[in-house]
């Protein structure tokens, strides 16, 4: 019996300093998302009455105001939302396509790099340019970057769109 106790005894002191540590290592900061307005931009087909900037085809860029809940950043939130929205019968969504997701927003020295896989719908020669637009549009609003850079399957969005676009 008193060896029994002795190995409890010893487990515990032994289990004590590794509990502390994983105690101390945890985030505890009690964050809470942070929700926020952001706008993203979608796109108005030729004709449309709504108001917005005129981009190419005739199309008009169109802000809608979202309010995002952000566990990691702003950018990455209004992102994901721009990503995940729904085209309507008046605006239309073409940040989409097969598998089409954001994996990571880094930042250092106030340039944002953003990482995105999987494929954007392309079906004619004015949805790159769509595409270009929203998405620049949408991340213009957060002036804290000095630059903001997009990768797509481990090469520029410029360069994946270009290639897209060359088939038209």
């Amino acid at each position: 019996m008193k060896i029994q106790k002795k190995k409890s005894v010893y487990t515990f002191l032994i289990m004590l300093p590794l509990l502390l540590l994983i105690s101390y290592c945890k985030d505890d900061s009690g964050q809470k998302p942070i929700e926020q307005e952001v706008r993203i931009y979608l796109i108005a087909p030729e004709g449309s009455s709504l108001p917005g900037k005129m981009i190419g085809c005739n199309d008009i860029l169109v802000y809608e105001e979202k309010t995002v809940k952000a566990d990691r950043s702003i950018l990455e939130a209004a992102l994901t939302e721009l990503i995940a929205f729904k085209s309507t019968a008046k605006l239309q969504n073409y940040v989409k396509g097969p598998g089409l997701m954001l994996i990571q927003v880094t930042v250092a020295g106030g340039i944002a790099d953003v990482y995105l896989k999987g494929d954007f719908d392309i079906f004619g020669t004015c949805d790159a340019p769509r595409i270009k637009e929203q998405i620049y549009e949408t991340v213009n609003q957060f002036t804290e970057y000095k630059k903001i850079n997009f990768f797509i399957n481990d090469q520029t969005l410029e360069k994946y769109l270009s290639v897209a676009g060359a088939y038209f």
